[in-house]
């Protein structure tokens, strides 16, 4: 049977660095800088860390390694490229439905993400204005109402950074995604260790990095292991098509293994210099770190209140958010935009206007969830939270699951093999981790949480 190349990628990546710069920008998101902080503060401190990293090597890299690998076989956008590959490979074609639920929980992650990130923006603009000055714990409380119970205001933010990726988005890859990250993130790595080092002589740094580095293994439980593995999914930015899509412009001549090590060391990186930059200060003005998402949004914007020049320090830091969250962004909707684009000959500027317009669109349920539909809840939780629970606890083990699957399972092994490249060194270790450890290590977790959470 004759496999059609109609739909396949011809664009590439200008250079290594570009593709990396983007890849990274697409896995360091507020997962790294707003999620992971909160989420080792309620989970333990080190304890936490340790699992979280554990889980990073073990299933984090091989899987991140094997989407590259299986967007460079297939050579299409993450929607379409399990139907692709398994036609390759002469599968039933069922398999393409992976593919659509990876994308649906991606669309459900941009949907509220946006509104998230779109608050972070907002907040660099307060701390500009001088908001933050003097402001007291009581004031950060109220100052986080102000928006959260306006649709207003999240409406406008919320759409302020969809009209900002629809721009970027209808531009070809060299011109768009890889142009704006190659600009982007050399500022956030600057502003984030601007951060840890301010951090360091304002804060309490011993403390912060005695709770980031000295574990208690005697608050580990069922629920910590999740979540952790839940972080180091959501952290790195595998099960969400995004280096599925990316491989798929990946030349041959650069190595994935490579690659997927230099993501995940820069991703744990941002993560942990996350923690150094927040637990310092939180410790340094007696507050208390398992407070939340409020950590982020409540605690901190208290601590630089505190400071001679807290509005500049502020607007640094959540500037920093804003960054993580556009460059995270990009990277979810190209798969959507790239779809749209081949398979329905769209211009890339009417695919990135539907697929921002429909993410704006569902998002407004994230937007009302803390107001006009505050009173509506799924299993106890509001919208937004709803959602959130769904990709961190079902979409990516899940996804990140039967990726594992199809890769081990239905491709030939000498197909992955060469599909990595020849020179790639280690690759019956990493296949074997692929087809066994992966499945069996997300599988025992994700049913785990699903039993202890309806038990």
């Amino acid at each position: 049977m004759a496999i059609s190349t109609q739909h396949e990628m011809k664009s590439q990546w200008k250079s290594r660095t570009g593709f990396l710069l983007a890849a990274v920008g697409g896995a360091i998101g507020l997962g790294n800088i707003w999620r992971f902080p909160f989420e080792a503060g309620e989970n333990g401190g080190a304890a936490f860390v340790i699992i979280y990293v554990g889980f990073v090597i073990i299933i984090g890299f091989p899987l991140l390694a094997a989407e590259t690998m299986l967007g460079r076989y297939g050579k299409q956008g993450a929607v379409t490229n399990f139907g692709h590959v398994a036609r390759m490979e002469g599968k039933s074609q069922n398999w393409k439905y992976i593919g659509w639920f990876i994308a649906f929980s991606s669309f459900i992650l941009c949907s509220y993400y946006s509104v998230i990130a779109g608050t972070t923006a907002a907040y660099a603009y307060e701390a500009v204005m001088g908001s933050f000055s003097g402001i007291t714990p009581e004031g950060s409380v109220e100052l986080y109402a102000s928006y959260s119970s306006s649709p207003l205001k999240l409406t406008f933010w919320h759409a302020f950074f969809m009209i900002v990726c629809a721009f970027i988005l209808s531009h070809k890859l060299n011109d768009g995604i890889e142009r704006m990250t190659s600009i982007a993130m050399p500022i956030f790595f600057f502003l984030l260790l601007s951060l840890i080092v301010m951090a360091a002589f304002i804060g309490d740094f011993a403390a912060g990095a005695a709770f980031l580095f000295e574990p208690d293994f005697s608050k580990v439980t069922l629920s910590v292991v999740v979540s952790a593995l839940g972080q180091a999914f959501f952290s790195i930015g595998v099960a969400l098509g995004i280096m599925l899509t990316f491989g798929a412009y990946l030349p041959q001549e650069t190595s994935i293994v490579k690659s997927a090590f230099i993501i995940c060391i820069a991703d744990t990186c941002v993560a942990v210099f996350a923690g150094l930059s927040i637990f310092p200060i939180v410790f340094g003005f007696g507050m208390e770190p398992n407070v939340g998402s409020a950590l982020v949004f409540n605690t901190m914007t208290v601590a630089f209140g505190q400071l001679e020049y807290g509005g500049l320090v502020g607007a640094g830091f959540f500037t920093l958010l804003a960054i993580a969250g556009f460059t995270t962004l990009l990277a979810l909707m190209e798969q959507m935009v790239v779809y749209l684009n081949k398979f329905y000959d769209m211009s890339r500027g009417k695919s990135a206007s539907i697929v921002t317009g429909a993410i704006f669109t569902v998002g407004m349920l994230s937007v009302f969830s803390s107001n006009i539909l505050a009173h509506v809840k799924i299993a106890g939780l509001g919208l937004l939270d709803s959602f959130d629970w769904y990709v961190n606890q079902i979409g990516l083990p899940l996804g990140g699951l039967l990726t594992a699957v199809f890769v081990g399972w239905v491709i030939k092994k000498q197909n992955v093999i060469e599909a990595f490249g020849e020179n790639e060194s280690h690759l019956d270790l990493l296949y074997t981790v692929i087809k066994y450890l992966c499945p069996i290590a997300i599988a025992i977790v994700f049913v785990s949480q699903i039993i202890a959470q309806f038990s």
